[in-house]
């Protein structure tokens, strides 16, 4: 059995994106964490130790700086869009924008991981007391971000950077629909 403990059905899973650990019968359909795709995921007895241990060319340290920056300003004005929508007393934008920079604050997380760094903490970020005028920046912010990791993807030579880069498009993905559907 490798050592692990039978729960009945219950296991242990890693996220290949974040390496966070998630508990269920199954994987789950998207990352609880940093909204990677149920295909990332492994049983905990399969996960790599060395998924962030990666000797890095220049252009992918770069590139990894340039997104742990995009990530850290994103999750900071998704803090602030959450708060306004606190204040607002709207309930379903505080949940998305809550939601929202947790998962950005997890791919800062990750990026560090790759630079072997600690996790920058979040700078102020400003925003609008408005929650619409907030997704429109949202979604302006995802837009960016899935055109930033694209083309650090693709110039990746590292095999595990172009899967991460590739991740975080489909993630970034998911954001801009989701600000998408609330601004028809």
């Amino acid at each position: 059995m490798k050592g692990d403990i039978n729960m009945g059905n219950v296991k242990v899973f890693r996220c290949r994106i974040c390496g966070d650990p998630y508990i269920g019968t199954k994987a789950p359909t998207q990352c609880p964490f940093c909204g990677a795709p149920q295909r990332f995921f492994v049983e905990a007895q399969d996960w790599n130790p060395d998924e962030f241990n990666v000797t890095l060319s220049e252009v992918s340290k770069k590139n990894l700086e340039a997104a742990l920056q995009l990530e850290l300003d994103n999750a900071a004005f998704y803090d602030c869009a959450k708060n306004a929508a606190d204040k607002a007393d709207d309930h379903y934008s505080l949940a998305k924008f809550k939601a929202l920079m947790k998962v950005e604050r997890e791919h800062a997380s990750a990026i560090s991981k790759f630079l072997k760094i600690s996790r920058p903490e979040l700078e102020k970020q400003a925003c609008n007391a408005n929650a619409k005028v907030n997704t429109k920046e949202g979604f302006e912010r995802e837009d960016r971000a899935i055109k930033a990791y694209a083309k650090f993807r693709d110039e990746a030579t590292e095999p595990r950077l172009k899967e991460f880069f590739g991740a975080l498009v489909e993630i970034e993905t998911d954001h801009l629909d989701l600000h998408a559907e609330y601004l028809k």
